[in-house]
Protein backbone atom coordinates (compact mmCIF):
# COMPACT_ATOMS: atom_id res chain seq x y z
CA UNK A 1 0.00 0.00 0.00
CA UNK A 2 2.79 2.31 0.85
CA UNK A 3 3.88 2.52 -2.90
CA UNK A 4 0.69 1.98 -4.41
CA UNK A 5 0.32 4.96 -6.03
CA UNK A 6 4.06 6.10 -6.61
CA UNK A 7 5.27 7.53 -9.28
CA UNK A 8 8.14 5.69 -9.58
CA UNK A 9 8.19 2.92 -7.56
CA UNK A 10 6.34 -0.29 -8.86
CA UNK A 11 6.27 -2.39 -5.61
CA UNK A 12 6.09 -6.05 -6.64
CA UNK A 13 5.23 -9.70 -4.88
CA UNK A 14 8.15 -11.54 -5.96
CA UNK A 15 8.43 -15.34 -4.99
CA UNK A 16 11.87 -16.68 -5.74
CA UNK A 17 11.60 -19.64 -7.56
CA UNK A 18 9.26 -23.23 -8.05
CA UNK A 19 11.85 -25.11 -6.01
CA UNK A 20 12.70 -22.26 -3.25
CA UNK A 21 8.25 -21.92 -2.44
CA UNK A 22 5.54 -24.20 -1.34
CA UNK A 23 2.92 -24.54 -3.57
CA UNK A 24 0.53 -22.48 -1.08
CA UNK A 25 3.21 -19.51 -1.31
CA UNK A 26 3.34 -19.48 -5.40
CA UNK A 27 -0.58 -19.29 -4.91
CA UNK A 28 -0.80 -17.11 -2.52
CA UNK A 29 1.84 -14.40 -4.13
CA UNK A 30 -0.42 -14.66 -6.89
CA UNK A 31 -3.51 -13.84 -5.04
CA UNK A 32 -1.61 -10.94 -3.49
CA UNK A 33 -0.60 -9.46 -6.36
CA UNK A 34 -4.01 -9.79 -8.44
CA UNK A 35 -5.38 -8.22 -5.14
CA UNK A 36 -3.09 -5.33 -6.00
CA UNK A 37 -2.85 -5.15 -9.56
CA UNK A 38 1.11 -5.89 -8.96
CA UNK A 39 2.86 -7.38 -11.11
CA UNK A 40 4.59 -10.90 -9.88
CA UNK A 41 8.31 -11.66 -10.12
CA UNK A 42 9.54 -15.11 -10.77
CA UNK A 43 12.73 -17.13 -11.90
CA UNK A 44 12.03 -19.63 -14.26
CA UNK A 45 13.68 -22.18 -15.57
CA UNK A 46 16.90 -21.10 -15.07
CA UNK A 47 19.10 -24.10 -14.40
CA UNK A 48 19.20 -27.42 -16.09
CA UNK A 49 18.99 -28.90 -12.89
CA UNK A 50 15.80 -26.78 -11.77
CA UNK A 51 14.17 -28.48 -14.85
CA UNK A 52 15.73 -32.14 -14.55
CA UNK A 53 13.99 -31.91 -10.86
CA UNK A 54 10.78 -30.71 -11.82
CA UNK A 55 10.48 -33.69 -14.61
CA UNK A 56 11.42 -35.92 -12.00
CA UNK A 57 9.29 -35.02 -9.41
CA UNK A 58 6.20 -34.05 -10.70
CA UNK A 59 6.80 -34.71 -14.30
CA UNK A 60 6.04 -31.57 -15.80
CA UNK A 61 8.53 -28.76 -17.03
CA UNK A 62 8.71 -25.82 -14.13
CA UNK A 63 6.55 -23.89 -16.81
CA UNK A 64 4.22 -25.95 -16.92
CA UNK A 65 4.24 -26.69 -13.03
CA UNK A 66 3.46 -22.86 -12.59
CA UNK A 67 0.83 -22.81 -15.06
CA UNK A 68 -1.00 -25.75 -13.12
CA UNK A 69 -1.21 -23.51 -9.46
CA UNK A 70 -2.26 -20.75 -11.57
CA UNK A 71 0.69 -18.40 -11.11
CA UNK A 72 0.60 -16.94 -14.49
CA UNK A 73 -2.92 -16.03 -13.88
CA UNK A 74 -1.90 -11.87 -13.87
CA UNK A 75 0.81 -9.74 -14.59
CA UNK A 76 3.70 -11.99 -14.40
CA UNK A 77 7.74 -11.32 -15.35
CA UNK A 78 9.86 -14.78 -15.46
CA UNK A 79 13.30 -13.97 -15.42
CA UNK A 80 15.87 -16.01 -17.37
CA UNK A 81 13.45 -19.28 -19.08
CA UNK A 82 16.76 -21.15 -20.30
CA UNK A 83 15.62 -24.46 -20.08
CA UNK A 84 12.10 -24.14 -21.79
CA UNK A 85 10.74 -25.91 -24.97
CA UNK A 86 8.23 -25.11 -27.65
CA UNK A 87 5.20 -26.26 -24.87
CA UNK A 88 6.23 -24.16 -22.48
CA UNK A 89 6.74 -20.92 -24.80
CA UNK A 90 3.32 -21.48 -26.16
CA UNK A 91 1.96 -21.18 -22.50
CA UNK A 92 4.09 -18.35 -21.76
CA UNK A 93 2.60 -16.87 -24.70
CA UNK A 94 -0.70 -17.54 -24.39
CA UNK A 95 -0.38 -16.06 -20.61
CA UNK A 96 0.74 -13.00 -21.60
CA UNK A 97 4.13 -13.55 -19.14
CA UNK A 98 7.54 -11.49 -19.91
CA UNK A 99 10.38 -12.55 -19.98
CA UNK A 100 13.39 -11.09 -18.57
CA UNK A 101 16.52 -12.21 -20.35
CA UNK A 102 19.67 -12.02 -18.35
CA UNK A 103 22.48 -12.93 -20.76
CA UNK A 104 25.73 -11.78 -18.43
CA UNK A 105 24.13 -14.09 -15.69
CA UNK A 106 23.53 -16.63 -17.33
CA UNK A 107 26.83 -16.80 -19.30
CA UNK A 108 28.67 -16.20 -15.16
CA UNK A 109 26.44 -19.09 -13.77
CA UNK A 110 27.26 -21.52 -16.75
CA UNK A 111 23.47 -21.70 -16.75
CA UNK A 112 23.14 -21.80 -20.85
CA UNK A 113 21.82 -19.54 -23.27
CA UNK A 114 17.41 -18.60 -23.28
CA UNK A 115 16.22 -19.29 -26.99
CA UNK A 116 15.22 -15.64 -27.20
CA UNK A 117 15.18 -15.50 -30.62
CA UNK A 118 12.33 -18.09 -31.01
CA UNK A 119 10.69 -16.53 -28.32
CA UNK A 120 10.61 -13.38 -29.82
CA UNK A 121 9.41 -14.90 -32.69
CA UNK A 122 6.12 -16.30 -31.04
CA UNK A 123 5.81 -12.79 -30.27
CA UNK A 124 6.62 -13.31 -26.83
CA UNK A 125 7.32 -10.23 -24.94
CA UNK A 126 11.39 -10.17 -23.75
CA UNK A 127 13.56 -7.87 -22.35
CA UNK A 128 16.86 -7.54 -20.64
CA UNK A 129 17.97 -7.62 -16.99
CA UNK A 130 21.72 -7.84 -15.03
CA UNK A 131 20.24 -9.70 -12.16
CA UNK A 132 21.99 -7.98 -9.54
CA UNK A 133 25.27 -7.84 -8.76
CA UNK A 134 25.39 -10.37 -5.71
CA UNK A 135 27.02 -13.75 -7.09
CA UNK A 136 24.40 -13.55 -10.43
CA UNK A 137 26.62 -11.15 -11.71
CA UNK A 138 29.09 -8.17 -11.10
CA UNK A 139 27.18 -4.96 -12.34
CA UNK A 140 24.24 -3.29 -13.39
CA UNK A 141 25.43 -2.68 -16.81
CA UNK A 142 22.69 -2.82 -19.39
CA UNK A 143 25.01 -1.43 -22.14
CA UNK A 144 26.77 -4.93 -21.85
CA UNK A 145 22.96 -6.54 -21.81
CA UNK A 146 22.59 -5.01 -25.67
CA UNK A 147 25.83 -6.24 -26.56
CA UNK A 148 25.70 -9.86 -25.12
CA UNK A 149 22.42 -10.55 -26.14
CA UNK A 150 22.80 -10.00 -29.38
CA UNK A 151 26.38 -11.67 -30.07
CA UNK A 152 24.66 -14.92 -27.58
CA UNK A 153 21.99 -15.13 -30.02
CA UNK A 154 24.32 -15.07 -33.26
CA UNK A 155 27.34 -17.32 -31.63
CA UNK A 156 24.70 -20.00 -30.65
CA UNK A 157 22.50 -19.64 -33.87
CA UNK A 158 25.85 -19.86 -36.29
CA UNK A 159 23.81 -16.92 -37.79
CA UNK A 160 25.38 -13.23 -37.85
CA UNK A 161 22.10 -11.68 -38.49
CA UNK A 162 19.98 -13.22 -35.69
CA UNK A 163 18.99 -10.56 -32.88
CA UNK A 164 20.22 -7.12 -34.78
CA UNK A 165 21.14 -4.26 -32.96
CA UNK A 166 17.50 -2.80 -33.61
CA UNK A 167 16.21 -5.66 -31.44
CA UNK A 168 18.79 -5.37 -28.93
CA UNK A 169 18.22 -1.71 -28.02
CA UNK A 170 14.47 -2.29 -28.37
CA UNK A 171 14.77 -5.51 -25.53
CA UNK A 172 16.73 -2.65 -23.40
CA UNK A 173 14.12 -0.06 -23.82
CA UNK A 174 10.03 -0.79 -25.16
CA UNK A 175 10.84 -4.33 -24.99
CA UNK A 176 11.26 -4.34 -21.34
CA UNK A 177 8.45 -1.60 -20.40
CA UNK A 178 5.94 -4.89 -22.54
CA UNK A 179 7.70 -7.10 -20.06
CA UNK A 180 6.72 -4.84 -17.29
CA UNK A 181 3.06 -3.99 -18.54
CA UNK A 182 4.50 -0.61 -18.41
CA UNK A 183 4.81 0.10 -22.15
CA UNK A 184 1.87 3.33 -22.14
CA UNK A 185 4.32 4.54 -19.30
CA UNK A 186 8.03 4.03 -20.19
CA UNK A 187 9.98 2.63 -22.46
CA UNK A 188 10.12 5.20 -25.51
CA UNK A 189 10.19 9.22 -25.93
CA UNK A 190 6.32 10.13 -26.26
CA UNK A 191 3.81 12.68 -25.45
CA UNK A 192 2.21 11.63 -21.93
CA UNK A 193 4.80 9.14 -21.09
CA UNK A 194 7.48 9.92 -18.05
CA UNK A 195 10.47 11.88 -19.48
CA UNK A 196 13.07 9.08 -18.82
CA UNK A 197 16.22 9.32 -20.62
CA UNK A 198 19.92 9.17 -20.97
CA UNK A 199 22.47 11.49 -22.51
CA UNK A 200 25.32 9.61 -24.09
CA UNK A 201 29.33 10.97 -25.72
CA UNK A 202 29.90 10.14 -28.53
CA UNK A 203 33.41 12.12 -28.45
CA UNK A 204 35.40 9.45 -27.17
CA UNK A 205 37.45 6.50 -29.07
CA UNK A 206 35.22 3.83 -28.75
CA UNK A 207 32.61 6.23 -30.16
CA UNK A 208 34.72 7.01 -33.68
CA UNK A 209 33.84 6.55 -36.28
CA UNK A 210 29.94 6.76 -36.11
CA UNK A 211 28.54 5.35 -39.07
CA UNK A 212 24.93 4.36 -37.57
CA UNK A 213 23.63 5.31 -34.35
CA UNK A 214 21.73 2.06 -32.94
CA UNK A 215 24.48 0.13 -33.85
CA UNK A 216 27.05 2.40 -31.83
CA UNK A 217 25.11 2.63 -28.87
CA UNK A 218 24.64 -1.43 -28.65
CA UNK A 219 27.84 -2.60 -29.90
CA UNK A 220 30.35 0.05 -29.22
CA UNK A 221 29.36 2.66 -26.48
CA UNK A 222 29.82 1.71 -22.81
CA UNK A 223 28.07 2.51 -19.71
CA UNK A 224 30.38 5.20 -18.87
CA UNK A 225 29.36 7.01 -21.94
CA UNK A 226 26.29 8.21 -20.35
CA UNK A 227 26.44 12.19 -19.29
CA UNK A 228 23.43 13.16 -18.07
CA UNK A 229 20.23 11.04 -17.15
CA UNK A 230 16.66 12.46 -16.57
CA UNK A 231 14.02 10.18 -15.02
CA UNK A 232 10.83 10.97 -14.92
CA UNK A 233 11.29 14.75 -15.84
CA UNK A 234 13.67 15.15 -12.90
CA UNK A 235 17.59 15.55 -13.56
CA UNK A 236 19.32 12.31 -11.54
CA UNK A 237 22.70 12.81 -13.29
CA UNK A 238 24.48 15.99 -15.33
CA UNK A 239 27.96 15.60 -16.74
CA UNK A 240 28.72 12.01 -15.25
CA UNK A 241 27.54 13.47 -11.32
CA UNK A 242 24.73 12.25 -9.37
CA UNK A 243 22.65 14.83 -8.49
CA UNK A 244 20.49 13.45 -6.06
CA UNK A 245 22.35 11.34 -3.45
CA UNK A 246 25.78 11.38 -1.62
CA UNK A 247 28.06 8.79 -3.47
CA UNK A 248 30.76 9.24 -0.78
CA UNK A 249 28.10 8.04 2.10
CA UNK A 250 26.76 5.05 -0.07
CA UNK A 251 29.84 4.19 -1.40
CA UNK A 252 31.30 3.82 2.75
CA UNK A 253 27.92 1.85 3.30
CA UNK A 254 28.76 -0.39 1.15
CA UNK A 255 32.25 -1.24 2.11
CA UNK A 256 30.56 -1.91 6.04
CA UNK A 257 28.49 -4.25 4.32
CA UNK A 258 31.20 -5.89 2.50
CA UNK A 259 32.45 -6.13 5.88
CA UNK A 260 29.52 -7.73 7.31
CA UNK A 261 29.17 -10.53 4.77
CA UNK A 262 33.05 -11.28 4.80
CA UNK A 263 32.87 -11.87 8.45
CA UNK A 264 29.63 -13.90 8.47
CA UNK A 265 31.90 -16.22 5.75
CA UNK A 266 34.54 -17.15 8.10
Amino acid sequence: MRFRNDPLVVAAVAPHALYTNSDATLKASRALANKYNAPLIIHLAETKKERDDALAKRHMTPTKVLDSLGVFAGRTVAAHCVWVNEADMAILKARGVGVAHCPSSNMKLASGVAPVVRMLALGINVGLGPDGPAGSNNDFNMFEEMDLAAKLAKVTSLDPQVLPATTALEMATIGGARVLGMEKEIGSLENGKRADLIMVRLDRPNAVPLYGAISQMVYALKADDVRDVMVNGRPVVRDAKILTLDEKAILAKAEEYRAKVSASLK
